[in-house]
């Protein structure tokens, strides 16, 4: 039996006669939300490429933005020089820290980006959640920064409270800095920069109650996902991402209002820079951007937006050659083949200097 006659049998089975209105309305409401998700997309697609007429698939457009005359590598003969990572969201149960430790497990990059959201402050605040596995990873981050890791750490809307620290009277950490933004210089000579994003979001800066509300909601659905697709599979029948579903629609709908993409480019131009990456919308994006200005000379940008680690699993890497890619980590074939010289020896309780970098990276959270 296909899923709309479920659908279908379901409804007339249990919402048409015989019940008090009670129950009546229950069940008319169980009839309608089976109907959504027998219509909504499944979790086979989590990533979508850009457009064709853009750019094309991931692969295609981290060949175009390589450095000319640069020959391309497979994922198994690359080394990894730079890590870009954003909205890690540690403190949402729904994050996926135990993958995103296995992939730093077996890299040892020079440059490590932390691309704003990596600490979910409104999350913590509402309900604090901070398993063991989380001082893992930062005992994986201890150890890159000893393994000589440069870590920087860009705030976003959700650990916004490191934008008001007065880190003048804070002691300097050796091993991770913090600042608004960066400008990385790839190994081919291009300038890269790098920030959350938030900042070109007219939402998130001119009614913060509205983002603080999505942020409650949005938990909510990642709890119902679950629960429905525990459902869903006793039912033999593929999962459905619904707040993965209203996320990304919504972040398009708020990129449309704020003109995100605009803002995206200007500030790629006031920066002199070829390639910008974001964070933020949690829609794992590559394009090439139109030129700033009519001038023949204007720069068209590469975009870089890295996605999450909630919903998707995405981060971009530079390699040796200083070619720039976009990683689906569900999709095994881009993943690179591991470069470290030894696994990582993490493990769940904190040593000293992971204990050091996550007291620099708490500061401020009230």
């Amino acid at each position: 039996m296909n899923r709309f006659r479920l659908s279908l049998l379901w409804g007339s089975t249990f919402g048409l006669s015989g019940y008090p209105d009670g129950q009546h309305v229950e069940l008319h409401l169980t009839y309608w939300i089976s109907l959504l998700i027998t219509f909504l997309p499944n979790s086979s697609t989590s990533v979508r490429p850009p457009r064709r007429r853009r750019i094309g698939r991931f692969t295609r457009s981290s060949r175009e933005s390589a450095a000319a005359g640069s020959s391309y590598q497979t994922p198994a003969t690359r080394t990894i020089r730079s890590i870009f990572i954003s909205d890690v969201h540690l403190g949402l149960r729904h994050a996926q820290a135990e993958r995103l430790i296995e992939f730093l497990s077996h890299h040892s990059p020079e440059h490590l980006f932390l691309v704003g959201d990596f600490i979910d402050a409104r999350v913590l605040h509402m309900h604090p959640y901070w398993p063991p596995v989380y001082d893992r990873l930062f005992n994986r981050l201890a150890e890159l920064a000893e393994e000589g890791t440069a870590i920087r750490y860009t705030p976003g809307n959700h650990d916004d409270y490191l934008r008001h620290v007065d880190w003048s009277a804070v002691p300097k950490s050796d091993d991770v800095c913090v600042r608004e933004q960066f400008v990385h210089e790839t190994v081919d000579g291009r300038r890269v920069v790098v920030l959350h994003g938030d900042q070109f979001d007219k939402v998130e800066r001119q009614a913060h109650w509205l983002s603080l509300f999505g942020t409650f909601l949005y938990t909510l659905l990642l709890t119902a996902d679950r629960a429905i697709n525990r459902v869903l599979k006793s039912l033999r029948m593929k999962p459905r991402r619904i707040s993965r579903y209203l996320k990304q629609n919504t972040k398009r709908i708020v990129q449309w209002v704020s003109g995100f993409q605009a803002k995206v480019r200007q500030h790629a131009a006031e920066n002199e820079c070829d390639v910008i990456v974001c964070g933020h919308i949690h829609i794992p994006t590559v394009r090439r951007l139109s030129p700033a200005s009519e001038s023949p000379d204007a720069k068209r940008p590469l975009y870089f937006n890295l996605g999450d680690w909630v919903e998707n699993a995405t981060g971009m890497v530079e390699y040796e050659n200083g070619e720039l890619e976009l990683i689906n980590f569900d999709n095994p074939d881009q993943i690179p083949a591991p470069s470290a010289d030894q696994p990582s020896r993490a493990t769940d309780q904190l040593t000293p200097r992971a204990a050091a970098i996550k007291d620099h990276l708490l500061t401020g959270v009230v």
